[in-house]
């Protein structure tokens, strides 16, 4: 089930970014960094286990980073990682600050999925870059940067008791 972080997720959210932060495809966060942003994150959880974790970071010109995207590789391959991504779109698409969503990533087929079109990593504000300074590939970046209008999608429909839902 995918769902909203509660501090109480901080832990298993580390295990999992340290996992993947090992070999370089996850940028480390400390808990206390993970504590002080968990209202950032969705955890996808199985039977009361944090299996999954995504996030999204706001406040860089209108764009919106999808970030820290980790599924527990025991799991892999079940549509996880698709839920997650959608979930982290849906939310974007519910702020008013935000026009283009983009991601760093390895994932190039899972983002393609939801129309992310691979940009020139320059294109990026320089502001986006102050996290790369901790990551290990920082000189020899091999992630691939996509990018995504939320414009278009930013499209509701109203039920009738009033409740907007918003659909991809």
């Amino acid at each position: 089930m995918l769902r909203e972080a509660k501090i109480e997720d901080a832990h298993a959210i580390q295990n999992l970014i340290c996992f993947y932060s090992e070999d370089g495809k996850m940028l480390f966060r400390t808990l206390e960094e993970i504590e002080e942003n968990i209202s950032d994150f969705l955890v996808y959880e199985k039977s009361d286990e944090v299996i999954g974790i995504c996030s999204l970071k706001f406040g860089w010109d209108r764009l919106v980073e999808i970030r820290s995207l980790g599924v527990d590789p025991r799991y892999h391959g079940q549509g996880i990682a698709t839920e997650m991504v959608q979930g982290s779109m849906e939310r974007a698409l519910l702020r008013e600050d935000c026009d283009t969503a983009f991601v760093l990533t390895y994932a190039v087929s899972l983002f393609t999925k939801f129309g992310f079109q691979i940009v020139d990593k320059m294109e990026l504000p320089q502001k986006v870059w102050n996290d790369c300074q901790a990551c290990l590939h920082k000189d020899n970046c091999d992630e691939v940067a996509m990018s995504l209008s939320l414009l278009p999608l930013k499209k509701r429909v109203v039920l009738k008791d009033s409740e907007e839902v918003l659909y991809l």
